[in-house]
C-alpha cells in the first residue's frame, strides 16, 4: 500500500522508537517528536522477554541488547526471608533467543534511538502536539514550536498521559490509580540473584531483576494512597520503612539507602482502551492505549509489539487505511487484554496476603500452582505474531 508515505510519531519511548524504525525500514518518511529535551530517560531497568526480543531481532538490534544486558531463563518466588517457595523455568524463547534479557532503561533507549536514526528517522526533541486536524486525505499536526506538519498518519505513543488519546476520546478513557504503588532502585547485583525474583511478604511484595553482571534493580509493590505525593528527599526513609519486614540481601540494601540512592516511585495506574485505537488518520499504541501492573514484565514488550505490527499492518493488507488500522487494533487488543487481566489478578492475589495465616496459605497455593499459571502465560506470549 502506498497511502502512508509520511508519518508523525508522537513519543520517543520504546513503542514510538520501534514504530518509527519499522516504518522507516519500509520506506516511509518518519518524523518522531519527543516532549523531553533529550533522551536521558529516567527509570531503572526493563526486562525484555523473548517476544520483545523477536521484535528487536526484526529491527536488527538484538546483538546490542544481548551484549548490554543480563539474560536469564527462570524466576523464583520466595517468602520474605528468601526461603524458596517455587522455581519456574520460562517457556519463552528458543534456541536463538533467551527467555529474558534485562538491561537499563537508558541503554535500551540508546539502542532503539540509534536504530531509528540509522533507518533515517528525523528526531526532534522538546516538542509536543498542540492541535490535530484530520483533513480526510491527510492529517495536520500543529506543534508546540508553532510549526505544522502535514502527514498521512499520526501515531501517538505518548505515554499514559497521552494527549493523542485525549484528542481521540476526550476523557472517556483515562488511567485511574489502583491503590498500589511501585518503588525501584538500582543497586549492585548480588551473586545469588540469577533471574527474576519475587519475595512474597505480608502486605507487600519485593523482588529483584538482574540488569548486568554487576547491576540489578530492587522493586517493592504495596498499597499506597491514590493521591500519595511523596517528597523525593523522603524516599530513602520511606523505602527503608517499607522494606523492614524483609531479610537477606533486601535488608542489606535497605540499610544502605541514602540521599544518593536513585529511587523511583510511581503509582500503578492501569488502563485498557477498547478498540478501535484510531479515528481517521490518528492512532494510538503503547502506554497511550494500555498499561498493566508490572508482574508479567510485558509493558515495554507490548509497546514494542504495537509499534512493529502497526507498521506492518498499516502498510499491507486489503482495504482502506482505516480498515487496516481497525484490524490491527482488534488483534492487539486481545493480546494486551490478556496481559492486563493476568497481571492485574496476580497483583490482587499477592496484595491480599495481609496476615501470617494468609502467607502460609499463599505459600502452599504458590508451591502447587504458580509455575502452572506462569507456564500458561508463557505459552500465549511466546506465540509468534510478527
Amino acid at each position: 500500500m502506498n497511502d502512508v508515505r509520511r508519518i508523525l510519531i508522537v513519543g520517543g519511548g520504546v513503542g514510538g522508537l520501534t514504530a518509527a524504525t519499522a516504518f522507516a525500514q519500509r520506506g516511509v518518511e518518519v518524523l518522531l517528536i519527543e516532549r523531553r529535551p533529550s533522551f536521558d530517560v529516567p527509570g531503572v531497568g526493563l526486562g525484555q522477554p523473548a517476544n520483545a526480543l523477536r521484535v528487536y531481532g526484526a529491527l536488527g538490534v538484538v546483538p546490542e541488547i544481548l551484549a548490554s544486558g543480563f539474560a536469564y531463563d527462570r524466576m523464583f518466588i520466595f517468602d520474605q526471608n528468601r526461603e524458596l517457595i517455587v522455581e519456574h523455568r520460562f517457556l519463552l524463547g528458543d534456541d536463538k533467543l533467551p527467555a529474558f534479557c534485562a538491561l537499563s532503561r537508558l541503554r535500551l533507549h540508546e539502542i532503539l534511538l540509534g536504530a531509528a536514526q540509522r533507518a533515517g528517522v528525523a528526531v526532534r526533541t522538546g516538542l509536543t502536539v498542540s492541535d490535530i486536524r484530520d483533513e480526510g486525505d491527510c492529517v495536520v499536526a500543529l506543534l508546540s514550536d508553532g510549526r505544522s506538519e502535514t502527514v498521512d498518519l499520526i501515531a501517538g505513543f505518548d505515554g499514559i498521559r497521552s494527549a493523542t488519546r485525549q484528542h481521540l476520546f476526550g476523557t472517556a478513557f483515562v488511567p485511574h490509580a489502583s491503590g498500589y504503588g511501585g518503588w525501584r532502585v538500582q543497586v549492585p547485583r548480588r551473586p545469588e540473584v540469577r533471574g527474576m525474583e519475587f519475595l512474597q511478604g505480608i502486605g507487600s511484595k519485593t523482588g529483584a531483576m538482574p540488569l548486568a553482571d554487576d547491576l540489578m534493580y530492587l522493586f517493592h509493590i504495596r498499597p499506597e494512597a491514590p493521591d500519595a505525593a511523596f517528597e523525593r528527599r523522603d524516599y530513602p526513609r520511606l523505602l527503608q520503612e517499607r522494606l523492614a519486614p524483609y531479610g537477606g540481601y533486601v535488608a542489606e540494601i535497605a540499610a544502605a539507602l541514602d540521599a544518593n540512592s536513585d529511587i523511583v516511585y510511581s503509582p500503578i495506574e492501569p488502563i485498557l482502551v477498547p478498540w478501535p485505537w484510531h479515528r481517521g488518520r490518528v492512532v494510538i499504541g503503547g502506554d497511550a492505549a494500555h498499561t498493566s501492573p508490572p508482574h508479567l514484565t510485558q509493558g515495554a514488550a507490548m509497546a514494542a509489539e504495537d509499534g512493529y505490527t502497526l507498521a506492518r499492518d498499516a502498510l499491507s493488507g486489503d482495504g482502506a487505511l482505516e480498515q487496516r488500522l481497525l484490524r490491527w487494533s482488534q488483534t492487539r487488543y486481545a493480546r494486551c487484554a490478556f496481559v492486563y487481566a493476568f497481571s492485574y489478578q496476580w497483583m490482587l492475589d499477592e496484595q491480599a496476603v495481609r496476615t501470617p495465616a494468609d502467607l502460609a496459605a499463599a505459600r502452599a497455593e504458590l508451591a502447587q500452582n504458580a509455575s502452572t499459571r506462569i507456564a500458561a502465560s508463557d505459552r500465549i506470549l511466546n506465540t509468534w505474531t510478527f
